[in-house]
């Protein structure tokens, strides 16, 4: 190929084909005997071809060096003057194709034909440096073979439009066979990763299943009457098959992880309880070994947050059991603190110290993969999957934080996580004990482990107490007897039970024996709770603590001493005044916490229950239920899913969460309440969330009494586990807008119905307005309230089309994306419906009669 400076100028000097026009001067100065002409022609045709052939070789030398190929296209006569080294590439002799643009692109695939010729339109408008793109190119023997072709305009004319083109050809099509076996490989490992993924989510039932049952009856095996030999044989099957259970579970969810099916939930949850059940769920281990355990939350941690509850729950208990598994003697810690903190997350971080063999330090990033230990050793001695930290590191990525180790072989260990969680905006502020009562009052601690000792006193000074630490058992029995003496004793003794005499179990008999002058606080371990606490009745101690102890254990076990009294008496609520029918007494001698915002069927339920006899407090939202059940004990709470301030989901949550941890504290035995909840909401997924909260049974409103009453029978059954789902109430249309006569079919009592119509009325207006405000602010949680406490009301009075749009309403507030223009249409059409039936309502209350 000609140099393209050198083809410039000629073309510059004699215009059109630079090359031809100095032949022909040539032929015409010989012809013409111009012999000194001559000459100077035939040095610069020579000096031309030199440059051409000096080129042509380097160009040569190029190709055959990089295997690519330089082209130079003259686009105006569609020829292919230099660079023919493109048909070699595609196996074709130089004179097997003319060399023309034409006959290039006939070898162009058609499908990279049409995308060539957009992309070279392209170029020339836009002036950019190059173009480049993969195309395929047909060879001599048939097959299609890929190429990479950059291309650049070389010259133009006077408007601008190109004139020559440099085209370079790369044959990429071992790259692209390298490509496509690579895809296809990925796409083997993917279907093959997610057909192991199916089939293990499918086995998963059929294994645990057995396994569960061969753990169960050999549990119950053990607590029947066994010989020495026996109870080894059974232990031994139980030990074995619950750690066969463990490695399927790994397994399991190693899998479920490597095969992209694991998932994150983001739910609202107590992150206290969470942490503290975690912890407690491999106590029994950690106290068999004569281990501490100790669970520290910072004040700074929110109580309710919205992340996984139950992968939190996951990467807690593999660790601490990993640690309890490492550590032969010292303790085992966990703290919780917040990292960082912003409006609209906060870090939480985790760690997890114990006094173990510890982790050197060239094996400390190897243990986060799969299958892998920080010495084979350990796996023979300690058992183990080596897939417990790997799931643990893919969770916490998962949940968005990062999982990293401190550690010094012989010196224990410090795992580390944060996890990323969103504050709960609708979460309340659930009340506690006041830091005043205890302001001031003095605790003596008894407690031989430094870091349990430190921990539960940071617990009660910031509850405003004083405290004093004591670790060794002399020195404590002589405490407590020189505060007797000098008649100044501790308002609390905390001590624990597993210390040697003096202290532990002997200094709770020298409580009894001196009057029982302090509240006393038992600290128990897992592994010796069922032998202690028959003791601790005995010697008049009803309330104690489990380790690891919790902020919220130690604030229910004060609450529960101060209202006894004394440590003997078993917690009560306050007497009722109701005295119960004749007959009737035995039955109905149960006590009801009716919890209901809206006065109307809050006047309803408290008049059918009195009816029968049941002794009935009233709480106006979900927030007093609980304080209120703090106080004292209920046989019974009906619960409203929907109010103010707190909902009865999130206040049935609270009250199983106190009523753990009462079961730790209290040394009689402790019945759950039985929670039944109210709602004009009869669906699959309700039922699914009662259950989940904690609620034994619902019933649907408006109320009936017969439904009612058989769902308080069932609170007295012998299963306080048995859920029964109340179909929906059957509503029968009436010209009218409205059925009284359904109504009172329900109730069976006119004016009971007459009262609740009065009461309807009176708030008429303001339901109404309220709705309305909220629809008009774009407040969707107020809207929804509002429509439903209207949706259960008129439904009540089998008013179907305004209970209708009310339940349109409230569906709407739930939406992704609310259309509030369409919402206002609905308010407006829902008051006009609500002018329609009102006329007949007040009719009803006026006479009694119906329309």
């Amino acid at each position: 190929m000609k140099s393209r400076l050198l083809q410039r100028q000629i073309e510059e000097l004699f215009g059109g084909d630079g090359e031809a026009t100095l032949r022909q001067l040539l032929e015409s100065a010989r012809q013409q005997g111009g012999q000194v002409l001559a000459q100077a022609v035939e040095k610069l045709i020579e000096r031309v071809d030199a440059s051409y052939v000096a080129y042509a070789g380097l160009n040569n030398w190029t190709t055959a060096l990089s295997g690519d190929a330089l082209v130079d296209w003259n686009l105006r006569s569609g020829s292919i003057d230099a660079g023919r080294q493109w048909k070699e590439m595609l196996g074709y002799l130089q004179e097997d194709l003319d060399n023309s643009i034409v006959q290039w692109q006939r070898l162009l695939h058609p499908e990279d034909l049409r995308n060539l010729q957009s992309r070279i339109a392209r170029h020339a408008s836009s002036r950019d440096r190059w173009f480049e793109l993969e195309c395929r190119l047909k060879a001599k023997d048939g097959a299609w073979r890929w190429f990479m072709i950059r291309g650049a305009v070389a010259a133009r004319d006077a408007d601008g439009e190109p004139v020559r083109m440099l085209v370079l050809q790369r044959d990429i099509s071992q790259i692209k066979a390298a490509e496509s076996a690579l895809i296809a490989a990925k796409e083997s490992a993917e279907s093959a990763n997610k057909a192991r993924g199916a089939f293990l989510a499918n086995m998963s039932h059929e294994i645990r299943t057995p396994m569960n049952g061969i753990i169960g009856m050999t549990e119950l095996a053990l607590d029947t009457e066994l010989d020495a030999e026996q109870r080894h044989y059974l232990k031994t099957v139980k030990s074995s098959a619950e750690s066969l259970l463990t490695i399927v579970n790994d397994i399991l969810d190693f899998s479920k992880i490597e095969a992209g099916r694991m998932e994150v939930e983001a739910v609202s949850f107590l992150v206290h309880d969470v942490v503290l059940e975690a912890v407690r769920v491999v106590a029994v281990n950690a106290h068999r070994k004569g281990l501490e355990l100790v669970v520290d939350i910072r004040p700074e941690v929110p109580g309710r947050m919205v992340g996984d509850p139950t992968r939190l729950r996951q990467v807690i208990i593999n660790l601490v059991g990993n640690a309890i598994k490492f550590t032969e003697a010292g303790e085992v810690e966990v703290s919780v603190s917040v990292s960082k903190a912003s409006i609209k997350e906060t870090e939480i971080l985790v760690s997890v110290r114990d006094t173990g063999i510890g982790v050197p330090a060239d094996k400390q990033q190897a243990i986060f993969d799969a299958f892998s230990q920080a010495d084979v050793s350990t796996t023979r001695r300690y058992g183990g999957t080596g897939l417990g930290l790997a799931i643990c590191a893919k969770l916490v990525q998962l949940m968005g934080g990062r999982i990293w180790l401190e550690s010094a072989e012989g010196q224990g260990s410090t795992f580390h996580f944060t996890v990323g969680l969103r504050a709960d905006p609708a979460a309340p502020v659930v009340g506690s004990a006041p830091v005043a009562a205890y302001r001031g009052r003095r605790a003596l601690i008894v407690e031989d482990s430094a870091v349990a000792g430190r921990c539960l006193q940071g617990m009660l000074e910031s509850m405003g107490m004083q405290v004093s630490l004591v670790s060794d058992p002399v020195q404590a029995a002589a405490v407590m007897n020189k505060s007797r003496a000098m008649d100044f004793p501790f308002d609390y003794l905390f001590v624990d039970a597993a210390m040697a005499a003096p202290a532990g179990m002997a200094m709770v008999e020298n409580w009894r024996l001196g009057g029982q002058r302090e509240r006393m606080m038992v600290m128990l371990t897992t592994e010796n709770q069922r032998q202690d606490l028959a003791r601790l009745r005995e010697l008049g101690v009803a309330v104690h603590l489990v380790k690891p102890v919790g902020g919220g254990d130690v604030e229910v076990a004060l609450g529960l001493a101060e209202v006894s009294g004394s440590a003997q008496a078993v917690v009560e609520l306050e007497p009722f005044d109701v005295d119960a029918p004749a007959g009737r007494a035995a039955v109905r001698s149960q006590r009801v916490l009716l919890v209901e915002d809206n006065p109307v069927n809050q006047e309803l339920a408290l008049r059918l229950l009195e009816r029968e006899g049941y002794q009935v407090k009233v709480a106006n939202n979900g927030a007093e239920a609980v304080d209120m059940f703090d106080q004292g004990s209920f046989d019974i709470i009906l619960m409203d899913m929907q109010m103010p301030v707190m909902g009865g989901i999130e206040a049935t949550e609270a009250i199983r969460s106190h009523e753990m941890r009462r079961s730790w504290v209290i040394s009689h035995e402790l019945k759950p309440i039985y929670i039944i909840a109210m709602t004009a909401n009869v669906m699959e997924s309700d039922r699914e969330r009662c259950l989940a909260a904690g609620m034994n049974d619902y019933v649907a409103k408006p109320l009936r009494p017969e439904v009612l009453y058989a769902a308080l029978e069932r609170a007295s059954g012998d299963d306080p586990l048995r859920v029964s789902v109340i179909g929906p109430v059957s509503v029968r249309p009436h010209v009218s807008g409205i059925n009284l006569q359904a109504a009172l079919d329900n109730l069976g009592d006119v004016d009971l119905l007459a009262t609740m119509a009065e009461m309807l009325l009176a708030e008429w207006q303001g339901h109404l307005e309220r709705l309305k405000q909220a629809i008009e602010a774009q407040d969707a949680v107020d809207a929804r309230m509002h429509a439903h406490t209207l949706k259960s009301l008129v439904a009540m009075f089998h008013a179907e089309e305004a209970r209708s749009l009310s339940a349109r309403i409230e569906n709407d507030m739930m939406a992704e994306v609310i259309d509030w223009a369409a919402g206002l249409q609905l308010f407006a059409s829902l008051a006009a419906e609500m002018e329609r039936i009102r006329p007949h309502l007040e009719a009803f209350v006026e006479t009694r009669v119906m329309p």
